[in-house]
């Protein structure tokens, strides 16, 4: 009898590890039939067809990084170079691009299930944290694009796979450094994860295994710097008080000269904090949650998830607290926020898994005040932030009016403009803030309602809200981070079509200036051809005024070299919606029209490519 009971709990704790798996896998393959979607759907944008094209030239040997007089190295070199060698290996091309990313994507998730495993062996716990991916689609659409956001994250996820949990093995451990000091080489904003890593090795698994990940990790940072010495030390310059740069590194300064910008009120900033909450609202939410509701040391499970905990809470508030100053407080990018998470919103990910477990059951009544607060405060901030969306439909709801005796209607746009004489954009995101407020006072009395239910269980009206908003957040997390393709054409076909029309249309070895667009992901289909390096980055390598070869020397350039190059091009590629603006300076220049190609680079006509060539 106990024999027989033994083996039907051994049955019943396989097949229930077989449907945790059964169910990651299905999360996997959701993640990939919407990778492949947007793979072939987004526009190709410019820092997309600058990491391929810039990678490529690397590979093939026409341009080094960091050289001086080539390409703008303005990222660490693995963020081009690891695309540019498995383009030369299957051939260069949007294609091969995409399909590395969607093929990274995929490797991110399977880290993701080894980290879960190893930090609480809970498999339901590890499929969640694939379909907390799988379920977001702005994450997916950033990550199945030729970008180094998904580069950064696969790395990353392997980084903690290798490291996380108790009684990891010696090479485990080194080899984590070791990716960590190539996630750093993959990009630069990535520099507080080694330092905070070793940290963790040492707090968990002593002071050996902590040197060998620190050798590891700084032996890859070493070796990179050596290769690439000095002009490598670009990377840092911003990171170094003015008064170092100058004394050590005087022959860089060019290196980062400012660009003209435009301030950024405060409304922008608000926007781009707050798609980051709506895009990601589970890592960042669930951050906040784990932070408030932090139990005391003794009553975590085990000493190892308070650990990992804490190791996971500061990675990710560091990269957060670093990229949202990168962005939504300066004025070069604010609305990066959301897509700068998903370098690291694996580390979130994992928070939560340690941390769902061990949430305080019981904590301080300011506390519950603190959280419930935010939750309100961050469903008005989705709500404003979703304002272009859902702010028509709010603004144009009727109410019932008694004048006269009798009942009429008016929308709420109306109500508002004659009452409070209020502007049709300021009444969007006055009622979409409130809508979403509204959301977050509802999800305040439907948690408290669970927690009367359950208020002979020991748990406290704090731990059933972040409970009741994490599960919901995970539900409703499609529709929060809900992403359309912006084009409905096949967009790695229509550029390899323009790529092979371009190839045969232009000679071989012209002199090419590029004024087809952000992206120059057509050239990647051009082996044959002359560029001039500094328009790979399009507006963002533009300077004002300077001295034109010193800009050069950087990867930089200025109307006196656009002029310049425009006179000694043999072609000029142009989009439809720049020929206006070029169209006197070809003609000044003795250029005539050649051909257009067959296929827009994307989906508008605006995008199609004009061939324009010397008389």
């Amino acid at each position: 009898m106990f024999i027989t009971k033994k083996i039907k709990v051994s049955l019943d704790h396989k097949w229930t590890v077989e449907w945790a798996c059964i169910l990651a896998l299905f999360g996997a393959a959701l993640y990939l039939i919407q990778a492949l979607l947007f793979a072939h759907t987004t526009t190709s944008r410019l820092d997309e067809g600058a990491y391929l094209y810039k990678g490529i030239l690397f590979a093939t040997g026409q341009y080094h990084p960091f050289a001086p007089y080539g390409v703008w190295t303005n990222k660490a070199p693995l963020s081009f170079l690891i695309p540019g060698y498995v383009q030369l290996a299957f051939g260069a091309g949007l294609r091969t691009g995409r399909y590395l990313a969607i093929f990274l994507g995929l490797l991110t998730l399977s880290g993701l299930w080894v980290a879960s495993i190893h930090l609480n062996g809970n498999r339901w716990l590890a499929a969640a944290a694939v379909w907390i991916l799988a379920l977001s689609p702005s994450v997916i659409a950033t990550d199945s694009q030729g970008l180094s956001q998904v580069v950064v994250a696969c790395i990353l996820t392997w980084t903690l796979a290798l490291a996380l949990g108790e009684k990891r093995p010696l090479w485990q451990l080194t080899l984590s450094g070791l990716l960590a000091g190539l996630t750093i080489m993959t990009r630069q904003n990535m520099a507080a994860v080694l330092p905070l890593l070793v940290l963790y090795i040492f707090w968990q698994h002593g002071w050996r295994p902590a040197i060998f990940s620190l050798l590891a990790g700084g032996a890859v940072l070493v070796f990179f710097h050596i290769l690439y010495w000095p002009y490598i030390m670009q990377l840092w310059l911003p990171w170094l008080p003015h008064s170092v740069t100058t004394t050590f590194f005087p022959d860089l300064q060019g290196s980062y000269l400012a660009t003209s910008s435009t301030l950024t009120g405060w409304e922008s900033r608000m926007l781009g904090f707050f798609y980051g909450f709506r895009y990601d609202f589970l890592v960042l939410t669930g951050s906040l949650t784990a932070l408030i509701l932090w139990p005391k040391t003794r009553d975590w499970k085990t000493p190892a998830d308070f650990r990992a905990a804490v190791f996971l809470e500061v990675l990710f508030l560091v990269l957060t607290l670093m990229h949202l100053w990168a962005s939504v407080f300066q004025d070069y990018c604010v609305f990066c926020f959301d897509s700068y998470i998903a370098f690291f919103n694996v580390s979130g990910i994992l928070l939560l898994v340690v941390a769902v477990e061990n949430l305080g059951k019981n904590v301080h009544p300011l506390r519950q005040v603190v959280l419930a607060l935010c939750v309100v405060v961050i469903m008005a901030g989705i709500g404003y932030s979703a304002f272009d969306k859902i702010g028509n439909g709010l603004l144009s709801i009727n109410f019932p009016l008694l004048r006269r005796g009798r009942v009429g209607f008016l929308d709420l746009w109306t109500v508002l403009s004659n009452k409070f004489s209020m502007l049709h954009n300021a009444a969007l995101k006055t009622v979409s803030a409130s809508a979403g407020a509204l959301v977050g006072l509802v999800l305040l009395v439907a948690a408290f309602w669970v927690f009367r239910q359950m208020r002979s269980k020991g748990v406290n009206y704090a731990y059933v809200l972040a409970l009741t908003t994490l599960i919901l957040g995970f539900v409703f997390s499609p529709v929060l981070a809900a992403v359309k393709p912006n084009c409905p054409s096949d967009v790695i076909a229509a550029n390899e079509q323009v790529g092979v029309y371009l190839a045969q249309n232009i000679p071989p070895g012209s002199q090419v200036y590029w004024a087809g667009g952000s992206s120059v992901a057509p050239l990647l289909y051009l082996s044959h051809i002359k560029i001039y390096p500094a328009q790979l980055n399009d507006g963002s390598a533009f300077r004002i005024g300077g001295d034109p070869q010193q800009l050069l020397k950087y990867g930089f350039y200025n109307a006196q070299l656009e002029d310049q190059w425009l006179s000694q091009a043999d072609v000029v590629i142009v989009a439809v919606e720049d020929y206006a603006g070029m169209k006197n300076r070809l003609i000044h220049n003795g250029f005539e029209e050649w051909s257009s190609s067959p296929v827009p680079t994307s989906c508008t006509e605006s995008s199609r490519l004009l061939i324009f060539g010397k008389r």
